[in-house]
């Protein structure tokens, strides 16, 4: 007979509940932010100024890593740029119940095959809709029902 302890002894199968789900869900988002915090690292323009370059030559995007419809950008927004022929975006994570999260910013041309798809989240009941645009700011919340489609 084997005895476990600790927390492997409470561990079983059964249905989740909200606590369980809204847990699951801060993991998506927190792994998300995460990726997203890493490719915009990786962008080979993404953390230069607007004083590095002349304005009219380089496509600016708004950037914010956790935005809600109610509350804007809650953890401060930016600017990236990128050379022409790149892209703003926009990734909202949504459910039916009208929970709806989004994150921000710009991507090289390199990563645009992810541009307008719609997929379903690792967690149960929630979407993932990502949207790409290309122009200045076209991404900015005050924009984006005009710009993305």
């Amino acid at each position: 007979m084997v005895f476990m302890a600790g927390p492997a002894a409470s561990c079983f199968l059964r249905p989740l509940g909200l606590h369980d789900v809204t847990q699951a869900l801060c993991a998506v988002l927190l792994t998300i932010l995460v990726m997203m915090n890493l490719v915009l690292k990786n962008i080979k323009f993404g953390a230069l100024s607007a004083v590095d370059f002349p304005q009219d030559k380089y496509l600016h995007c708004y950037r914010c890593l956790l935005e809600t419809e109610e509350s804007g950008c809650l953890l401060g927004s930016d600017t990236c740029l990128l050379p022409p022929g790149s892209s703003c975006f926009t990734v909202s994570i949504k459910n039916s119940s009208g929970f709806n999260v989004m994150v921000s910013g710009c991507h090289s041309k390199e990563q645009m095959v992810r541009c307008s798809f719609t997929r379903a989240s690792p967690v149960f009941g929630f979407w993932i809709y990502y949207q790409c645009c290309f122009l200045n700011f076209c991404n900015k919340p005050s924009n984006r029902e005009n710009t993305m489609h």
